[in-house]
């Protein structure tokens, strides 16, 4: 009945100690530390720049998601083509197309003096065509300044 008491009793220097001991030790990587330090109000910021993925693995990303695009874009483009043949919209984007046409023609036969109020509006359109692309000129060259180095009053 003695041995009762010494069987449960453990040595703090056991086998199973030491080894969770090594087991649970852990060490966090210091990126994460230094993370975990900038979160902290008043701490000094450490300057650590983001991990950057390697070049051929941006290249490898970049090129296979333009490839996923195009891909979509050529199945969309002809599951967009067989729905407009099927449901006829080559015919309405004709009509459209000749819309303007037709719509002057009805015009000038209810009022034949529309034709001179037409001529003038195509007349006006057209010079304020040039007009805008005068004043797109005038400001892209009206901004520009050659360079030119100006001495300092120190350095003359």
């Amino acid at each position: 009945m003695n041995n009762a008491p010494e069987q449960f009793t453990r040595d703090p220097e056991d086998r199973l100690d030491a080894v969770l001991r090594q087991e649970l030790r852990w060490e966090a990587p210091p990126e994460l530390t230094l993370r975990l330090l900038g979160l902290i109000p008043g701490t000094p910021l450490l300057a650590v720049p983001p991990p950057r993925p390697k070049t051929w693995y941006s290249m490898a990303v970049l090129v296979l998601t333009a490839m996923a695009l195009g891909l979509s874009l050529a199945v969309a483009w002809q599951v967009l083509g067989s729905v407009s043949a099927e449901l006829g919209f080559a015919g309405v984007l004709e009509q459209l197309r000749h819309a303007p046409a037709l719509g002057l023609q009805r015009l000038y036969e209810a009022l034949p003096a529309s034709r001179q109020a037409v001529a003038v509006l195509v007349a006006i359109r057209d010079q304020l065509h040039w007009l805008l692309l005068a004043i797109v000129l005038w400001l892209a060259l009206d901004g520009w300044q050659p360079r030119m180095q100006r001495a300092t009053a120190n350095g003359r």
